[in-house]
């Protein structure tokens, strides 16, 4: 009962510096941006957030009781990293490489299996790219993740600290590389996930697709043949092909209206017309199949 007033000071110290960046952000996009983005693209980004991160906190202990099934029979922290003096430091670089490489492979998943695709193809659904798309994805997407793949959880023991820590290490590359502003990094664009790399992946140009998947380090994108190094002007709209809206209705059931939209899709394109007609820009950009 006495902890309740420092609880409350932590969530307004927290919500206080949310708030900072929310408005720092916007303050950055709209003096440095990228590409105009309208308010209601800004406002549609914003109402999928709520959407998605509610829905994400409603079904977040049913995937802590998947967790806690899966790790029970597997075992968790197989790998226990030491943490004493500067051995602290090697871990936590070897959490946040283990953690960037497992977000690169799980990415390029959602690209190539249909089922993550569409869901992921929500988050790909934003014409405007914003600070606040980093956080615009499908509700459904990450509780599956988060149920069904605790890998790290399996290989790695991580401490609390080293757990938080590396959060933070994964803020500035990951959400910050949706910001709508122009960074320009020269030689330096391939070191480390940044607004314009991370805008080629979302591209609507045919030769972006399937382009730049890194969350943190390039290199992955280099190493396995998926890196499209920008040159320094080249900032490409960016969408799904045709552009789509978003709405409170299309955030919840996102999947299901588009399994739909590619059964009628596949109708189309029986004939030779209809073939022409999808290569001509009904196809989805990212889509694989």
């Amino acid at each position: 009962m006495f902890a309740i007033p420092g609880q409350i000071n932590n969530v307004i110290f927290f919500l206080s510096v949310f708030l900072g960046v929310i408005y720092g952000t916007r303050i950055l996009e709209k003096n440095w941006p990228i590409a105009d983005v309208s308010r209601s693209e800004f406002r549609d980004d914003w109402l999928a957030v709520i959407v998605s991160l509610g829905l994400e906190h409603m079904l977040a202990p049913l995937a802590a009781i998947s967790v806690s099934a899966i790790l029970s029979c597997t075992g968790a922290g197989w790998i226990s990293l030491p943490t004493q003096g500067y051995w602290w430091y090697v871990s936590l670089a070897l959490i946040v490489v283990a953690m960037d490489l497992y977000k690169y492979t799980f990415h390029r998943l959602q690209h190539a299996i249909p089922f993550l695709w569409s869901m992921h193809s929500f988050h790909h659904s934003a014409n405007g790219i914003t600070f606040i798309t980093g956080a615009r994805h499908f509700w459904l997407e990450r509780v599956l993740s988060d149920a069904f793949l605790p890998i790290l959880a399996i290989l790695f023991r991580v401490p609390a600290d080293m757990a938080i820590a590396a959060g933070l290490i994964f803020f500035l590359p990951d959400a910050c590389a949706h910001l709508n502003v122009r960074i320009p990094l020269g030689r330096f664009v391939t070191w480390i996930n940044n607004p314009q790399w991370h805008r080629i992946h979302h591209s609507v140009q045919l030769e972006h697709r399937d382009k730049n998947f890194a969350s943190f380090f390039p290199i992955w994108d280099i190493l396995f043949g998926t890196a499209w190094v920008p040159k320094p002007d080249e900032y490409p709209a960016t969408g799904l092909v045709p552009a789509e809206r978003v709405d409170i209705i299309n955030s919840v059931i996102w999947p299901v209206r588009h399994l739909r939209q590619r059964e009628s899709r596949n109708e189309l394109g029986q004939g030779a017309l209809g073939a022409v007609l999808l290569d001509a820009g009904l196809r989805r950009p990212h889509d694989h199949e």
